[in-house]
């Protein structure tokens, strides 16, 4: 693990992006990333930085990515079709959630009040006059957990570590270099954002008592990604993307959490810019 303040010499405030991409956007690396409680993960073609603060430091750990896409150019074209997309997406979901143990832990405590709370609900179904109420959120258990997810998202440190990582992202692809300044002057809202799906999940979720069948616990995945993909980029689901991410699931960033996610995406751009500078070495040697 590497730790070390923003002007750390393997940094030095910034980093360069080069057009050495093996996933481009305009010529430049694609990135995602994953908010937590006291810091982010960041996520490149061939990298994953892991970085959180400690007693004023900044900790990074950059290593190899368990997320890559195909390489072979037959499976890149079976990966694209639909329905086989989806398996595809949902496979790297669970790989990024179950990649870090305190994404497993959360995941499954998630589910654990998931339980609970339906459990409870169904208890007191036949309580008086509340028991109408009861039923109903047992029927539709999707609205209470929303509720709590985007007051987790708003009003603890995951939002504002939500909006660094944007910020930050933000920062490089429209500059091309990722500096303190140009990540405070980007904004928090990015397109691409995994939670604009929570569209299509809270839709899906609402049909599942009204479908009453087993199987759509498992096709509602499906559903959910192929909604995604078919509509996700257009107009109207975007803005309510942008107006999800600006109310619910993003929180302006202080200094302090995005100094976190300047110098995390650095180390991995120094990191995804080194791997191609040593690839481009070993083909020429090859090739003379």
């Amino acid at each position: 693990m590497v730790k070390g303040p923003l002007h750390h010499p393997a940094v030095r405030g910034r980093v360069v992006a080069k057009d050495v991409a093996v996933e481009k956007n305009e010529g430049r690396l694609m990135f995602g990333g994953m908010a937590r409680w006291d810091g982010l993960d960041l996520f490149g073609p061939n990298y994953t930085s892991i970085a959180y603060r400690r007693k004023g430091e900044i900790h990074v750990k950059v290593e190899p990515s368990a997320l890559r896409k195909p390489t072979n150019p037959g499976l890149q074209r079976v990966s694209r079709w639909p329905i086989v997309r989806s398996f595809f997406l949902w496979g790297r979901v669970f790989a990024q959630v179950f990649g870090s143990i305190w994404s497993l832990l959360f995941f499954a405590g998630t589910l654990a009040v998931l339980w609970l709370f339906v459990r409870l609900m169904q208890l007191g179904s036949g309580a008086g006059t509340l028991g109408g109420f009861f039923a109903f959120f047992a029927e539709f258990p999707i609205l209470p957990i929303l509720l709590l997810f985007f007051a987790a998202m708003k009003f603890t440190p995951i939002g504002r570590y939500h909006g660094a990582e944007h910020k930050a992202v933000a920062a490089y692809e429209t500059y091309g270099e990722v500096t303190l300044q140009n990540a405070r002057e980007s904004s928090r809202i990015h397109p691409r954002c995994g939670t604009n799906i929570l569209l299509y999940i809270m839709l899906a979720a609402l049909l599942d008592p009204l479908i009453g069948w087993w199987g759509y616990a498992i096709l509602q995945f499906i559903l959910i990604s192929e909604a995604w993909f078919i509509f996700g980029q257009t107009r109207p689901s975007i803005v309510v993307g942008n107006f999800l991410q600006r109310y619910l699931t993003t929180t302006e960033p202080r200094r302090y959490q995005l100094e976190v996610a300047v110098e995390a995406l650095n180390r991995l751009l120094q990191a995804e810019e080194e791997r191609e500078v040593d690839q481009a070495a070993v083909r020429l040697k090859a090739r003379y």
